[in-house]
């Protein structure tokens, strides 16, 4: 069985050749029949995508797992250092030392928290401003015939429905 590229030119350069009455009577056989070999291709093709939509659950499903799996993992790790942080600092103990790796308790370091930020002096604000091209008006003023400095109307790759 040919390739769907190559049916596709092929079919292409014969719709191009039975633009001639002449050959378009004998192309018109021909052109069903590659037709024909197109969307058999088109259906195999489609069966492999929907086939690998059986893939894609289990592997969503084990991705999550592990998710929640790691989540839990690192939940316990913060945990454990909490909990040693914790009897450091009650007992004071501020480094322990051993062949493999070395424990230090440091303190914490200092952090601004705002209780009313309405009554902070100007001196300590500072301003975000986000502009960012409207490219909805743009595409409806340029397909409304609108020229537009610095904008043009592009038509994006067509897609694939598989219903």
């Amino acid at each position: 069985m040919s390739k769907l590229y190559d049916i596709s030119a092929e079919y292409k350069e014969l719709v191009a050749m039975s633009e001639d009455d002449e050959m378009a009577i004998a192309i018109a056989d021909t052109l069903e029949g590659i037709e024909g070999e197109f969307n058999d291709k088109a259906n195999a093709i489609v069966s492999m995508v929907l086939n690998m939509d059986g893939d894609v659950e289990p592997i969503d499903s084990a991705i999550a797992r592990l998710q929640a799996r790691k989540k839990v993992i690192q939940n316990k790790q913060a945990s454990l250092k909490n909990y040693l942080r914790e009897n450091m600092e009650r007992t004071g103990i501020k480094k322990i030392s051993c062949p493999m790796f070395t424990i230090t308790c440091v303190p914490g370091r200092e952090n601004a928290y705002i209780d009313n930020e309405d009554a902070l002096p100007e001196d300590y604000l500072s301003v975000k401003t986000t502009i960012s091209p409207d490219k909805t008006a743009i595409t409806k003023a340029l397909k409304e015939g609108t020229t537009i400095e610095g904008a043009h109307l592009e038509r994006a790759k067509s897609s694939i429905r598989i219903k």
